[in-house]
């Protein structure tokens, strides 16, 4: 071991970004690659699980918990949140951010945000519409849904429109600390409509859970696309002579 001689490689891994094919587009394709392809396989095993009632246990069991804290105060909570999931209301954040943007001349954010607002919605009907999923009714409550059930529009609605949101605000923002409130804010509310929408017995927790799985997946294939018309928009860019 004596006669071993180790250099040093070239580069650091803070420079990892800047030494890979293409960069910074380079690295989030790999991580973003690697994580479309964990996050499928993990939906793919879970809707396998679902349609052969292996998670029926489990899923009844929240249900019942959360059941558990009913009471008016925590109504109006889980109201808040499921409101915040809603369709209605993404889409004005959406709306207004997209035109907000537009008028800073930031036409590739506004469009990576209807892309994730818009795909997000078609994907979950179309996926609700494969596995026709009917919804949980184990408690009376204040919703009465008709239509299927995994995965949960909310969740995969949420996590698409406000991580977009989150990913856009965060590279407006300058200090570290800001864009981390704004990241963990942003997973609180999205943790928080899936919640609430488990909570008033609508949706199963593995709705809940298949619902974060495609939003995620749609998120980072839409981030992937802002990324990708940044890193062409600055390859066409004239060079200052």
């Amino acid at each position: 071991m004596a006669d071993v001689r180790v250099p040093p490689q070239p580069g650091s891994p803070s420079e990892a970004r800047r030494l890979l094919p293409l960069q910074s587009f380079g690295a989030y394709l790999l991580l973003g690659g690697i994580f479309c392809v964990l996050a499928t396989m993990g939906f793919a095993w879970l809707a396998k699980g679902i349609f052969a009632d292996r998670f029926v246990t489990f899923d009844d069991g929240v249900i019942t918990w959360l059941h558990g804290y009913w009471g008016p105060l925590t109504d109006q909570v889980m109201l808040f949140f499921t409101t915040l999931g809603g369709p209605l209301l993404l889409g004005l954040f959406i709306g207004l951010a997209t035109i907000a943007l537009l008028r800073s001349r930031r036409w590739i954010d506004a469009g990576g945000l209807v892309l994730a607002a818009g795909g997000a919605g078609i994907i979950n009907q179309l996926l609700k519409g494969f596995f026709q999923r009917t919804r949980p009714d184990l408690f009376p409550g204040p919703f009465h849904l008709t239509s299927y059930s995994f995965p949960s529009g909310h969740s995969m609605g949420s996590i698409a429109c406000y991580g977009m949101l989150a990913f856009v605000g965060a590279r407006l923002l300058r200090g570290r600390l800001s864009r981390a409130a704004l990241v963990l804010a942003a997973a609180l509310l999205v943790l928080g409509v899936g919640l609430s929408r488990i909570y008033f017995d609508v949706h199963y927790p593995t709705d809940v859970l298949g619902g974060f799985m495609a939003g995620g997946i749609w998120l980072a294939i839409s981030i992937a696309v802002v990324e990708a018309a940044e890193w062409h928009a600055r390859r066409r860019r004239p060079t200052p002579q």
